[in-house]
């Protein structure tokens, strides 16, 4: 174990001699975007070709040195006959200076745990060189390699180590597979929001039908257009419904005054639209129906029965600004 720790100094000196000669500002950066902007300009300049050249290299090279290190690291540990018969991490343990209390806990209560852990170690650093190229195996092994030091970072307390050997497994994966990573987990998250809105939408209906909210928003006001918006993407249940009360229609059939609805937004219960709440109070009953707001709910309710609540929400809608729409003509918008 003590020869890992040395190839973890090592490769990490060797490591950043050659990430001098790496691109290493591409993305995550302060002028990351600057970047991009000069790539696409001068793509077919010699020097932008010799810079990729020596980037392309310098990865390279920290990819061979961290296969050295694993598979040099897992010779020595075949040789050891302490992880021969898988107790290496048990003496380990014992070993006060590398030891911390979740590793003294597993040792010993979970033996058998122990000792898979020490031959997978093996094995894993033996199949590492060999599996990377290999793009459908890479992930897993690289999962597994970062599950690996996260244990000898947490159970051991080489927690710069472990981080060091982390960041440079990560430079196997291409831009590429970055990206593919990427968008698919977009995908996937995209996959189980639609799953989810699903089955709250049909709780919804089918639980919460009485609680159901009719919003008589203001259809000129661009901010408020935006709250409406996002109140419909963290609307779950299908508890809302939001009417702009310029309708006119919307006006008489719900019976609202429209001097004190353009002041301030009114909910009303769809089962009972003759009672209606209006400015912060219209906020609370909204916040309710919406899972992502229930924190703010016992804010806004004090802060509505101090009279805060009220005065801050008539100070903000004040400032609102209106775009009258099918009344604008020649860049000049009139009021009705």
């Amino acid at each position: 174990m003590f020869h890992i720790s040395d190839g973890g100094d090592n490769l990490l000196a060797v490591s950043l001699f050659f990430l001098l000669f790496a691109n290493c500002t591409a993305y995550f950066s302060m002028d990351a975007q600057k970047y991009q902007v000069s790539r696409e300009n001068r793509s077919d300049s010699f020097t932008f070709q010799l810079s990729s050249i020596l980037h392309n290299f310098a990865v390279i090279f920290c990819i061979i040195q961290l296969c050295i290190v694993y598979f040099v690291s897992a010779f020595y540990q075949v040789m050891g006959e302490l992880w021969q018969n898988g107790t290496a991490i048990y003496y380990i343990a014992q070993v006060e200076e590398f030891s911390r209390p979740s590793l003294r806990y597993i040792v010993d209560n979970y033996l058998w745990a122990v000792i898979l852990f020490s031959y997978a170690s093996i094995v894993m650093k033996l199949a590492f060189p060999f599996t990377i190229m290999n793009k459908r195996v890479k992930p897993f092994m690289v999962a597994g390699m970062i599950i690996f030091h996260l244990g000898i970072g947490i159970g051991m307390g080489l927690l710069t180590f472990s981080l060091i050997m982390i960041v440079m497994e990560l430079l196997v994966f291409t831009d590429n597979e970055y990206k593919k990573m990427y968008y698919s987990t977009i995908r996937l998250m995209r996959k189980t929001q639609l799953r989810f809105l699903r089955r709250t939408r049909a709780v919804g209906y089918r639980l919460f039908k009485s609680q159901r909210v009719i919003v008589f928003y203001d259809g000129w006001c661009p901010v408020c257009q935006g709250i409406m918006s996002r109140f419909k993407r963290m609307d779950y249940f299908r508890l809302l419904d939001c009417l702009s009360f310029r309708d006119p229609n919307v006006v008489q059939r719900y019976d609202l005054d429209p001097a004190e609805v353009e002041k301030r937004m009114h909910s009303a219960l769809a089962i009972n639209d003759s009672v209606k709440l209006k400015g912060i109070d219209s906020v609370t009953q909204i916040s309710k129906r919406l899972l992502p707001l229930w924190i703010f709910v016992p804010i806004f309710f004090v802060s509505s029965k101090l009279g805060i609540g009220g005065i801050i929400y008539d100070y903000v809608a004040s400032k609102r600004k209106l775009v009258p729409v099918a009344h604008c003509d020649d860049n000049v918008c009139r009021l009705p």
